[in-house]
């Protein structure tokens, strides 16, 4: 990404020097698609939050089978862009708590989603990434 590029990207800047190498990585995977598939996969995201948001408000529990399948489906998605084993996976669900801009953005969907989304990745990576 150039520096013009890392501007317009507001994270950006942060993630190249937090995790050069994965930051490297996914630029090399994204570069290799059309607009028209990056468009795709960042729709998939929203995808994804409204599935779990409904599942989280109907009273599912994240280790259940159907907030599974949604939370497999998220890991596919960041696979679109690094492939994280369960250490990272599981620091990942903790910065969306953390990071209250990742909070904010998964809280945009329904309160309490981003706590929810840790949940289930917890119980995903012990269950699939061990």
């Amino acid at each position: 990404m150039t520096s013009a590029e890392l501007e317009n990207y507001p994270y950006g800047y942060e993630a190249e020097q937090r995790w050069p190498d994965t930051f490297a990585e996914s630029q090399q995977r994204m570069a290799k698609l059309s607009l028209a598939e990056q468009r795709e996969i960042f729709a998939q995201h929203g995808l994804i939050a409204v599935a779990l948001t409904a599942l989280m408000l109907d009273g599912a529990e994240p280790h259940s089978e159907a907030v599974q399948e949604q939370i497999a489906n998220h890991y596919r998605w960041i696979c679109n862009f690094w492939t994280p084993d369960i250490t990272a996976y599981i620091a990942l669900g903790q910065m969306y708590v953390d990071d209250e801009r990742f909070k904010a953005t998964y809280e945009s969907f329904g309160e309490g989603l981003a706590e929810f989304i840790r949940r289930g990745i917890l119980h995903y990576a012990a269950s699939n990434l061990a």
